[in-house]
């Protein structure tokens, strides 16, 4: 019966560690070269720009625009635009309020 038991166990690990091993796919991901690129406006009203290219074909990754807003109180927020796909840019602007600016200009990507 000790027999029967063991085995039962030993094939449960061996199904749990091909169900939880990584795909070679995945493993790849990792290893890919994602190059991005942020520029924005020098005139108000400011706008800023992400643009990515190596990411996975779209919809599987895309990347959005993540502004730092400042107004001339110090106050900041933060503002994205819209996800896009690889080679695609992604554009926002904090406010049309003339006195905000942009004080940093970043990359949000994402994975489905």
């Amino acid at each position: 019966m000790k027999k029967v038991l063991v085995s039962a166990f030993g094939t449960a690990i061996a199904v749990a560690s091909l169900i939880t091993a990584p795909s070679a796919s995945a493993a790849e991901v990792g290893t890919r070269d994602v190059t991005c690129d942020t520029w924005y406006t020098k005139t108000s009203p400011n706008v800023g720009y992400s643009k990515c290219t190596g990411m996975l074909p779209w919809p599987l990754e895309g990347a959005a625009v993540k502004l730092t807003c400042i107004d001339p109180h110090g106050n900041q927020w933060l503002v994205y635009g819209p996800r896009k796909g690889n080679g695609k840019t992604s554009s926002a602007k904090c406010s049309s309020d003339t006195n905000v600016g942009i004080y940093k200009v970043g990359v949000s990507r994402s994975r489905i």
